[in-house]
C-alpha cells in the first residue's frame, strides 16, 4: 500500500465527531447564534453526549455516551419506569431534575397502583416529572427517557383509538404550560440516576403517593457523581 493510501485509510479510523472539552450544551447554539461550529468546546446537542469512533479492524463503530447538563436557564428531567413480577406485578416511576450547572433540584419516586405495562410506567414517569417541575416554576424543560417508544408517542402523538391516547394527551396538555420543551431518547447507561429513583418506588407502600427528595438520597449518590464527572460509557 502506498503512503498516500495508508494516510487515507488511517484517517477513516478516527472519530467522526470531535470530542468536546465541556459536558455543557452551548447556550449560543441553543439560541441559533453559535459561530464556532465544530470548533466550539461546548456540545451542540439537546440530548446526551455521543461520540462515534471507527476502528480499522472492527467494522462495527463504538459509540461513547455520557450525560450532559441542559442549556443555560433550562432544567433537565431524567425519567424512568420500573416493573417487577416478584410478589405480583408491581410498577413504579421515578426521576431526577437537574439545572444547567448539573446541580440537583429534586428527585421523585412513586409506586404505581394501576399500571399494567412498562410503557405505561415510562409515560407516567414523564408525566409526574413534568408536573412536579412546572409546579416549581420551571418553564424551560428538557426531558430524557430511555424508552424510545414513550418518547416517540409524545413527540409524534397518537390516534384517539390508541390505548395510551388519554395519558399522552394529558402529558401534552401539561407541556403546553412550558415555554420551551423537548423530549429525547437516551441510552440506559446515562439514565441510571432516574433508574435508581424508579426502583426505589417499588419499595414504597401502596397509596403512598409521590415521594419527593429535596436533597439527593444515599442510593443516588454514586450515579449522580458519575454524571457530574462526565463518566463515559461505551456501547
Amino acid at each position: 500500500m502506498d503512503t498516500k493510501a495508508a494516510r487515507i485509510k488511517a484517517s477513516m479510523c478516527v472519530s467522526r465527531a470531535p470530542k468536546k472539552s465541556s459536558s455543557s450544551i452551548c447556550k449560543y447554539w441553543a439560541n441559533g447564534k453559535c459561530m464556532l461550529g465544530e470548533h466550539c468546546r461546548h456540545l451542540h446537542s439537546w440530548s446526551d453526549g455521543i461520540l462515534i469512533r471507527f476502528h480499522e479492524h472492527n467494522p462495527k463503530p463504538m459509540r461513547l455516551v455520557w450525560w450532559t447538563a441542559p442549556p443555560q436557564d433550562f432544567v433537565k428531567i431524567n425519567c424512568d419506569g420500573a416493573f417487577s413480577s416478584f410478589h405480583g406485578n408491581k410498577a413504579s416511576a421515578g426521576g431526577v431534575v437537574r439545572d444547567w450547572k448539573g446541580k440537583f433540584v429534586i428527585g421523585f419516586s412513586t409506586l404505581l397502583n394501576k399500571c399494567d405495562t412498562v410503557i405505561e410506567a415510562e409515560l407516567l414517569a414523564i408525566k409526574i416529572g413534568i408536573q412536579e417541575t412546572i409546579s416549581m416554576g420551571f418553564k424551560k424543560l428538557v426531558i430524557e427517557s430511555d424508552s424510545y417508544t414513550a418518547v416517540q408517542l409524545i413527540n409524534q402523538g397518537v390516534q384517539t383509538s390508541h390505548p395510551y391516547h388519554a395519558l399522552v394527551s394529558s402529558i401534552l396538555h401539561i407541556v403546553s404550560m412550558a415555554d420551551l420543551f423537548c423530549c429525547n431518547h437516551v441510552f440506559r447507561e446515562i439514565n441510571s440516576v432516574a433508574d435508581g429513583f424508579a426502583k426505589h418506588g417499588l419499595s414504597l407502600p401502596p397509596r403512598f403517593g409521590v415521594q419527593l427528595f429535596r436533597c439527593p438520597p444515599p442510593f443516588s449518590s454514586s450515579s449522580l457523581c458519575a454524571d457530574k464527572a462526565g463518566l463515559i460509557y461505551s456501547r
